[in-house]
Order: C-alpha cells, then structure tokens, then sequence
C-alpha cells in the first residue's frame, strides 16, 4: 500500500490478466481468437488467458469500488 497524505492507495491486481483486459478487448479479443483471426499467443499477449466470463466483472468491480472511494472521500 502506498501512503499519500490523507489517504491510503490500493494496488489491485487481476491475476492472468494482461493491461488490455481493462478495455473493450476484454470481451472481443477471445472471439478473435476463436475466428482464427489471432493467435492464443496473442490473445494471451493483450489481454492475459482469463476467460472474459471472469475478467469483465472483476474489472467492472474494481472500478465500481475504486469510484466508491474516490467519491465518498473516504
């Protein structure tokens, strides 16, 4: 945790998740995959080897709980 004045930091993390996952990637790139239109190597490479059945609300719950906070000031 990283300490700023007033307030304390998170750091999340989403294990087998690449950065892309944090986009509409998330959902699109596996169905790529499946078309033969990118690579497992690929798909793994921009969005990580989660299912997106997962990824996508984790993600939606991380950033829901991070606005909570940022927002209520606490």
């Amino acid at each position: 945790m990283l300490d700023h004045p007033g307030r304390r930091i998170r750091r999340r993390q989403i294990d087998d998740a690449m950065h892309w996952v944090f986009s509409d990637f998330a959902a699109m790139v596996p169905r790529l995959q499946a078309d033969g239109l990118m690579t497992g190597e690929g798909r793994d490479q921009m969005v990580g080897a989660l299912d997106p059945a997962r990824s996508v609300p984790l993600v939606r719950d991380h950033v829901l709980t991070f606005f909570e906070r940022a927002l209520s000031g606490t």
